[in-house]
């Protein structure tokens, strides 16, 4: 219908000899779908021209309602960058002069003084460019319609959402209805989604890898609203009112020169409130994403365990291809393969409950030391401790970003963050790449549980595999006369599984108690080193907005620096909880199923427990430690800064960041914990066991 219109009112205009073009919106505007025509330029008004007063006269030829002239750009209350030629400046294909239907573009009756019925003149150039679009009664702006159904006009017609606190239809729904709550069938574009990599919210790729559909106001994933969740929708929304959904630097540019670093663009309380409703939207489901990936990954596994117990029932098969070899002793050859196979079936299976029983644990405990977890609640609470820091730019940067955040993939809030950067400074690429840099660590954090659960399987072949070679080898060494029993062989196999499980359940202690210090610790970690690096991440968009000659490969080098500190400290903490686990599990495996003392291992015992606690404490000591320092850093170097300029940057952007990593490698070793850590990994179990049997 509005398209329709547009070309009935260029129809006029030529038939009329009129030479006006459709207005279009400017790049602060968001812009059209389609790009912009070139204008002819204007003719400038008359000298006397008055600006419009009110509603109820007409407006002058020229003259939008601000009282400044229209000719050849935008005056900046209607996104134009060019307007009409003078004498239709609104496009209807009559003179704006005649006081009737002249300048009526909003298509509803009124003359232009009072088109969009905010009381201002519309006048030349009033963005309606084709009427009404929406029928809210307002002036639509170039092209304008109501694209997501919500009665207000989309600013770009484009069918996607306002732009201004309607978050029902800014993430581009297709084939929907254009709100939040996705029919089967519709899909939704992942505003996070920076490099452009995630497949569309609910689109088949994304049902395969989460398993379920999204609904944004179902927190707790279980495929219904409450009333409670309803009303924090509501809650949500009203936090948000008026609030900018896309990042600019427009109003970092409007700032005084001598206050471009101490004007906070959102009071505190508000800044805190988005955090804390954004958090509450975002980590619960997270979590519960990363539970049901690793379930799945759980049921994968158990699907393997148990096709490889149905080999056993190629041992049934024994009989032909050991017939010729033992004639005679075809009896005795299809008995022993039956033991052998339902032996076999048991104990793999068996094993196997074994092993999931010990990866359940390691699930359950999970989210206690889970990096992807820790890294995004980290996000979220720095936000809200240092909110007096990040308010400076919390209008412009932070409150977007948030807003950005669905909770649809694991996708991480600070890699975001970063990728916004480049939109304040747009040349900026270096915010991009870093994005990307974390992006990819956040994917080696998550293959983390995976790949335990694969050293897990490796260790369970291994302890499995002499018990499955004496159960293949027991049909033929029936047959060959040897003193075998189907019996033993049966009873030694599943006294093997109930010593795996007396093993395990002495581990799962250890691991319990090491779970919950190194889960602790890392809690504590992560957000004085996320702390450091959104601050310093603040200052690089500061530093390259309003400073002169900035330098980007100094920012890589500074972000750089506060990633891999933050990586070294998880590596730290991870490290040293699997490879005491590991060792621990080992060890009463030597006792349950060699039947080596636990006191052979005294050393482990003595030392492996000190090591493991102070490789875990030591990550914790250095950050309060490298706290400090950066304050007193930061404190010398930005003390009472206002003006961009007047910043030693160099000192700020390499001192802190070289600190936290020379500073945690030196003090890492001269502290012994990295001898910890290699006494935990170097110990070795088997090596005990060989000294007990030659004795």
């Amino acid at each position: 219908m509005r398209r329709s219109l547009h070309v009935l009112i260029l129809a006029l205009t030529l038939m009329l000899g009129g030479s006006a073009a459709l207005a279009q919106d400017d790049d602060e505007g968001g812009g059209g779908d389609e790009p912009a025509e070139p204008e002819p330029a204007a003719e400038p008004p008359p000298a006397d021209d008055p600006p419009d007063q009110g509603g109820d006269e007409p407006a002058a030829a020229g003259d939008d309602g601000d009282g400044e002239p229209a000719a050849g750009a935008a005056d900046g209350d209607d996104g134009d960058k060019a307007e009409p030629a003078a004498g239709d400046a609104d496009g209807d294909g009559t003179p704006d002069g005649e006081p009737a239907a002249a300048g009526d573009a909003d298509g509803d009756g009124a003359a232009a003084g009072a088109g969009d019925g905010d009381g201002a003149g519309d006048g030349a150039g009033d963005g309606d460019g084709a009427g009404d679009g929406d029928g809210d009664g307002a002036g639509d702006g170039a092209g304008d319609g109501d694209g997501d159904g919500d009665g207000a006009g989309d600013g770009a017609g484009d069918g996607a959402g306002d732009g201004a606190g309607d978050r029902d239809g800014e993430e581009e729904i297709v084939g929907g209805d254009g709100d939040d709550d996705l029919e089967p069938g519709e899909t939704l574009e992942d505003p996070s989604d920076f490099d452009g990599d995630a497949p569309p919210i609910n689109s088949d790729e994304y049902l395969e890898e989460w398993g379920e559909p999204y609904n944004e106001w179902d927190l707790d994933g279980d495929g219904v609203v409450t009333p409670e969740e309803a009303g924090f929708e509501g809650e949500y929304d009203a936090a948000f009112e008026g609030m900018p959904d896309t990042v600019s630097d427009d109003a970092l540019d409007a700032r005084p020169e001598d206050n471009e670093l101490g004007m906070p663009s959102i009071s505190i309380e508000q800044f805190r409130t988005i955090v804390r409703l954004v958090k509450k939207k975002v980590l619960e489901r997270l979590e519960k994403k990363i539970e049901k990936k690793t379930k799945s990954k759980m049921e994968t596994v158990s699907k393997l365990i148990f096709l490889f117990s149905l080999a056993g029932l190629l041992l049934l098969g024994m009989p032909l291809a050991l017939g010729k070899k033992y004639p005679g002793q075809g009896g005795l050859l299809f008995k022993y393969s039956a033991i052998a196979a339902v032996t076999f079936f048991l104990t793999v299976n068996l094993f196997g409950g074994v092993l999931m029983g010990l990866r359940s644990v390691q699930g359950a405990l999970g989210p206690l030391t889970n990096p992807q977890l820790a890294i995004a609640g980290g996000f979220f609470d720095t936000l809200d401790d240092n909110a007096e820091e990040f308010v400076v730019v919390g209008k412009e940067l932070f409150v977007p970003t948030l807003e950005q955040l669905k909770g649809a993939t694991d996708d991480q809030p600070a890699a975001v963050l970063i990728a916004n950067g480049q939109k304040i400074v747009e040349d900026a690429q270096v915010f991009l790449r870093i994005a990307r840099m974390f992006k990819r660590i956040n994917f080696i954090f998550g293959i983390i549980p995976i790949a335990l659960l694969g050293v897990t399987m490796i260790l369970f072949i291994l302890a499995i595999k002499p018990t499955l070679v004496e159960i293949v080898k027991l049909p033929a060494e029936a047959a060959k006369g040897a003193q075998v029993s189907g019996g033993d062989v049966f009873r030694r196999a599943m006294g093997r599984v109930g010593n795996e499980f007396l093993a395990t359940i002495a581990s799962i202690g250890f691991l319990v108690v090491i779970t919950i210090i190194a889960g602790s610790v890392l809690a504590r970690v992560v957000q004085p080193a996320l702390e450091a690096l959104i601050s310093y991440f603040t200052l690089a968009l500061l530093y390259l907005q309003f400073v002169d000659g900035a330098s980007s490969g100094m920012v890589f080098v500074m972000l750089f620096s506060v990633i891999l500190f933050l990586v070294l400290n998880l590596a730290v903490i991870i490290a040293a909880m699997a490879g005491f686990t590991g060792k621990v599990q080992k060890i009463f495996q030597n006792r349950f199923v060699d039947k080596v003392p636990l006191a052979k291992h005294v050393r482990f015992w003595k030392w492996g427990g000190l090591a493991a606690v102070w490789a875990l404490v030591f990550p914790l000591i250095f950050v309060y430690v490298a706290r400090f320092g950066l304050d007193t850093i930061n404190e010398k170097v930005m003390s009472g800064a206002t003006d961009a300029e007047a910043v030693s940057w160099k000192a700020m952007m390499l001192a802190g960041p070289l600190f936290l990593v020379l500073g945690f490698v030196v003090l890492l070793w001269a502290s012994r914990a990295l001898k910890a850590l290699l006494f935990i990994f170097k110990y070795k179990v088997k090596e005990k066991q060989a000294k007990v049997q030659a004795a």
